[in-house]
């Protein structure tokens, strides 16, 4: 399937967006941001979990999937999304199966999504691959709305602190400087050099104003390019305060991906290889890079992840207890959701302090 040929240089997610992604989103970082698979432009993610979920109630009520189609297509009020939906239909009715006709739309859908769609028709459990799909869609929207609303306040909070601070700096201080100067009192040091900067910033407008503006274009065209990428990725897992919920959530959502995957019947290297195309932080790729290598060289998880800095120790631990049971599907999308939860209730602390 095409959807196992894609090469490495490929790679996608977010991102935390929490940063992290392209895809990530900053991800805002640990979020973005998330995302499943690649998000083609007819298609948003809300209306793919909608989708399959109606897909879903629909299969287990018995209704065929080229029926379950046609009411999709006559539901649809955008005509960019009709027509995706059509031409699957259109594919499906002339003799493809469901998994294949979505591969003509792969950029839609994603990889992840049809590789799933195709396991769910080898094993004939359709609907309850499409349920799961849909509950894992609906979890990542909830969580990318959750990361917003929190850090909303927070955001806002620290704009209008810094414009406080600049009006403050360029307009009131100097107009106490003149008083200073009348009592020829000694200042501190950190007052003079709070002058000093205003003063500076006054005369001088015209010239660090463009500087200022430079420099944040400059900022945004490293944060886009392959090494600024991978530097924000690096601090966002690294960074005092954020580091513990980045990794809580990017390791949640990978092994809740791959658990459901693997209890789908997706071979495990097959699988490593689609949520590493869903992956948007860089530093998580590698990390499934080398999982691929481990599984290729017939080794295990386990080592890897116990190994590695990014994921919590948990994590790896009971990874190698699910490999030793023979669970390990059941036992890794348990543990992508415990991940999940705690690092959005690490999150909420983080925010309420």
């Amino acid at each position: 399937m095409n959807a196992f040929a894609n090469d490495r240089s490929t790679a996608v997610f977010p991102d935390w967006n929490m940063g992290p992604a392209d895809a990530a989103a900053p991800s805002t970082g640990a979020a973005t941001a998330l995302r499943f698979g690649r998000a083609g432009a007819s298609l948003n993610r809300q209306e793919l979990a909608d989708m399959t979920a109606q897909l879903a109630i629909m299969m287990r009520s018995g209704v065929d999937i080229a029926t379950a189609l046609q009411s999709l297509v006559r539901q649809c009020r955008r005509p960019s999304m009709a027509q995706v939906l059509s031409e699957v239909l259109e594919a499906v009715e002339g003799g493809r199966t469901f998994s294949q006709a979505l591969e003509l739309h792969e950029r839609s859908f994603g990889p992840t999504y049809v590789a799933t769609v195709a396991a769910g028709e080898a094993s004939g459990q359709m609907a309850h691959v499409l349920a799961q799909l849909a509950q894992l869609l609906r979890g990542e929207l909830r969580l990318a709305r959750t990361v917003r609303s929190l850090l909303a306040y927070p955001v806002l909070l620290a704009s209008v602190s810094s414009l406080v601070i600049v009006a403050l700096v360029l307009f009131v201080l100097p107009q106490f400087a003149a008083i200073f100067e009348q009592y020829e009192t000694p200042l501190p040091a950190l007052t003079r050099a709070l002058l000093f900067f205003a003063s500076e910033l006054r005369s001088h407008w015209w010239l660090y104003g463009p500087l200022g503006a430079a420099a944040i274009v400059g900022l945004a065209g490293l944060r886009l390019s392959e090494s600024g990428r991978r530097l924000w990725d690096w601090c966002l897992l690294h960074a005092w305060l954020i580091r513990e919920v980045c990794r809580m959530l990017l390791v949640g959502r990978a092994c809740r991906l791959l658990g459901m995957m693997i209890e789908n019947g997706i071979p495990l290297l097959d699988a490593l290889r689609l949520v590493r195309q869903a992956l948007s932080n860089s530093m998580f790729v590698d990390l499934f890079d080398r999982l691929e290598d481990d599984v290729l060289n017939g080794r295990g998880l386990s080592a890897t992840l116990i190994d590695s800095p990014i994921v919590p120790a948990s994590a790896g631990e009971m990874i190698a207890t699910a490999e030793r049971s023979g669970k390990l599907g059941e036992v890794t999308r348990l543990i992508g959701e415990h991940f999940e939860e705690e690092g959005e209730a690490k999150l909420r602390q983080i925010v309420a302090v």
